[in-house]
């Protein structure tokens, strides 16, 4: 329910898709797919766009994209949502769809890795949303904050909304209600 009017929410999954594969002039099979998604949906509907949580990972993504290239985490950031959100808002001259971007969540502190390591990740997860909000502030687009809901004051999931390591679950619903209601 958006301000007491009902609406379905269909999901468009696009496994293994990053923020990186809208982010350059490559086209990709990423990019074919979410265009036939976007130009089979209704023009003028709200659309939902979540990426950029594989893209903050430690073992992939822009971790690793600085690693290999030298380049800063901050500058890869950058240009990945910079490339990201201008992909979707040229794609949308024609459907004027109401795009939603949806920040990405805290991250849950990885085992697997060591203290550093997943203290770069939520540097990266922090820059990330911090890029996110200020073109979506820009380019007059709307964002939802989930990662305010669920991040401690140490910058991880604080496991109040996630249903495993890296996704969140139903829970989330009333905050994401909330804040289309305020839009």
């Amino acid at each position: 329910m958006i301000r007491e009017k009902p609406h379905v929410i269909a999901p468009k999954i696009i496994f293994g898709a990053k923020a990186f594969h809208f982010s350059n002039d490559a086209l990709n099979e990423f990019k074919a797919i979410t265009k036939n998604h976007l130009k089979n949906t209704p023009n003028g509907s709200k659309v939902m766009v979540s990426f950029g949580e594989i893209d903050c990972r430690a073992n992939e993504g822009i971790i690793e994209a600085s690693e290999k290239s030298g380049k800063s985490l901050n500058e890869i950031t950058d240009a990945t949502v910079e490339g990201y959100i201008d992909w979707f808002w040229s794609q949308n001259k024609i459907s004027q769809h109401l795009l939603y971007f949806f920040n990405v969540p805290a991250p849950a502190f990885d085992w697997e890795y060591s203290k550093d390591v997943n203290n770069k990740v939520t540097k990266v997860v922090a820059m990330f949303n911090s890029f996110l909000l200020k073109k979506c502030s820009k380019l007059q687009l709307k964002a939802i904050d989930v990662y305010s809901h669920t991040v401690n004051e140490q910058g991880f999931s604080n496991g109040l909304y996630h249903c495993d390591n890296r996704h969140l679950d139903n829970r989330t619903l009333h905050l994401i209600q909330e804040q289309l209601n305020q839009t």
